[in-house]
């Protein structure tokens, strides 16, 4: 009797398998931040690997300057811009690249 073989989805898999390794390095940034940048390079290799889109909601945990985990209040300066358009900015502490993003 042959044997069936059922696809799998590595594009899923890969995304689904980055989220959690992201997930796990942002909540341990704070006790041992090489560990967690390490973790996060591991998550950015595998979404690389599997053309996995980077969403706003994993995008914003990587430096557009160095490409390293940035996590607020740990190794990068958060600050809410005043005038018409409110605007975020997320300054890395290692590289000293300012990533913006307008809140409304």
């Amino acid at each position: 009797m042959p044997r069936v073989r059922r696809k799998r989805k590595p594009k899923a898999e890969a995304a689904e398998v980055s989220r959690r390794i992201l997930a796990l390095a942002t909540s341990r940034a704070g006790k041992n931040l090489r560990q967690a940048e390490e973790q996060a390079e591991l998550a950015r290799k595998v979404m690389l690997r599997f053309n996995v889109r980077f969403g706003w909601d994993l995008r914003r945990f990587y430096c557009h300057g160095c490409k390293k985990l940035i996590v607020p209040g740990v190794n990068a300066r958060v600050r809410i811009g005043s005038g018409k358009d409110k605007t975020l900015r997320l300054t890395c502490l290692r590289c000293g690249y300012v990533n913006r993003r307008v809140l409304g």
